[in-house]
């Protein structure tokens, strides 16, 4: 009797259903190659222009960055070396940014809209388009490559020795120092008053109507120290 009533338990537990086993953790997507070159042509079809000068910003400022280098392990004296200074390697930044700027803000530009009039208007030979390209635009595109970058370095070169010398940082943190607060005196209640008195719409006109007066009074506090 007793072994009818133990077979008929382990019967009776062999019944219940096995627990599945657990899952796997999800794994974080990985980065390959394939997957980046996917999402950037995604961006080109979406944001040509865009995509374009961020790329063209990227790769002119790493070629300037690694010709600077190499320059400078040749023993090569760069076009913005102190004259009497060591030569180490070491990256002309004013060049780097230089390059950069023309190519994402200038160089892009020109070249997207440029190719897609050939494309759409120009010869149906190859060949011819290539030539039209290199014989017609490319010799004023070097002359405006290079007049933009004298200009660029100029006005980097002009700004970094005037940012140096005026000690602009220092002026910046005594300027703010009672400029922070005198805006507690005013702004506060104009935000109060903006976000009690009218619908959210109106927050930003009613905030750059108030800037009026605050743009005043900094103007007129500048005028005075000076």
């Amino acid at each position: 009797m007793d072994d009818n009533n133990k077979s008929h338990r382990d019967k009776s537990r062999g019944a219940r259903p096995a627990r599945p086993p657990p899952s796997p953790a999800p794994q974080p997507p990985v980065l390959s190659c394939s997957v980046l070159l996917t999402k950037y042509n995604d961006m080109l079809d979406k944001y040509p222009l865009k995509t374009k000068m961020c790329t063209s910003f990227v790769v002119s400022a790493f070629g300037s960055a690694l010709g600077s280098y190499l320059s400078s392990l040749d023993g090569k004296k760069s076009p913005n070396q102190v004259v009497g200074r060591s030569r180490q390697p070491r990256i002309d930044w004013v060049e780097v940014f230089s390059y950069a700027i023309h190519g994402g803000l200038i160089n892009a530009p020109i070249s997207h809209y440029w190719f897609e009039w050939l494309s759409a208007h120009g010869p149906d030979s190859e060949t011819k388009s290539v030539l039209v390209d290199q014989l017609v635009v490319q010799p004023p595109l070097l002359v405006l490559m290079f007049t933009c970058l004298d200009v660029i370095r100029a006005s980097l070169k002009a700004a970094t020795s005037q940012f140096l010398e005026a000690g602009v940082v220092s002026k910046a943190l005594s300027n703010a120092a009672p400029a922070v607060v005198a805006s507690w005196r005013f702004w506060p209640f104009v935000v109060f008053f903006s976000f009690k008195k009218l619908k959210r719409k109106y927050w930003t006109v009613s905030l750059n109507l108030a800037s009026v007066i605050w743009t005043v009074y900094l103007s007129r506090r500048g005028s005075i120290e000076e």
